[in-house]
């Protein structure tokens, strides 16, 4: 019976090995030099990318960084931290969830980003990030850091779980700027351009919900005028 036990408990660690790397971009699997690796610490939780929700993203429990392949290009990765903390002596134990953070990243093929913190020591240093949480993504190969944009308070498991809502949960995730883009057909005329249709994929229904969020109220309104 021990030996089942250890056996099953060995797959279980495998299995959590291999989920701590996520493919984010659709088809079949590329070489490391040819997509954005980003590194999300397992403290940190991720509401969205991009404005989609991304349960893919969270898919680890444990203490195991997550890693993401997306396509290089332009992300904005809501995070917020989330750790547990024993108290009294591990008799009971509290759930710590800070404010969020929005990390900008425009990586490039081949490289990886980390999404970074100022970690907390302690129980009463971990309940400060409710109010403060200094935060950044670094380039692990040029150092290059971006610090991260103030994000908004969790108040409770409830809050934390609401956002686009579960309609809108994204297996995969296209870069912002992935739309502007230039393509070997930049240089065609009107004509010609009004002929070349994008297919129909989810990564193509991605960057249209990514670039209608994007759009002012008024953008909205001229571009249903025009559609009509």
């Amino acid at each position: 019976m021990r030996s089942l036990f250890v056996l099953a408990l060995s797959c279980l660690l495998v299995a959590c090995a291999q989920q701590s790397h996520v493919q984010l971009y659709p088809g079949s699997a590329k070489q490391q030099s040819q997509v954005l690796t980003v590194v999300v610490p397992y403290e940190l939780e991720v509401q969205s990318i991009n404005g989609e929700q991304v349960p893919a993203a969270n898919a680890l429990f444990g203490t195991q960084d997550k890693t993401l392949h997306l396509q290089p290009g332009q992300y904005r990765i809501n995070a917020f931290y989330k750790d547990v903390f024993d108290v009294d002596g591990g008799l009971s134990h509290e759930v710590v969830r800070g404010r969020s953070a929005v990390y900008s990243i425009d990586g490039k093929s081949g490289e990886t980003w980390k999404l970074e913190f100022e970690r907390p020591a302690n129980l009463a240093e971990a309940r400060l990030l409710q109010d403060e949480f200094i935060s950044w993504a670094v380039n692990t190969r040029t150092g290059e850091r971006v610090e991260a944009e103030r994000g908004q308070r969790n108040s409770s498991l409830l809050s934390s779980l609401m956002g686009a809502g579960a309609a809108d949960a994204a297996s995969t995730v296209a870069p912002l700027d992935a739309a502007a883009q230039p393509g070997p057909q930049a240089s065609l005329d009107a004509s010609d351009q009004a002929e070349e249709t994008l297919p129909h994929n989810d990564a193509t229904l991605t960057t249209l919900k990514q670039l209608w969020r994007l759009m002012s109220p008024e953008s909205r309104d001229a571009f249903l005028d025009w559609a009509r």
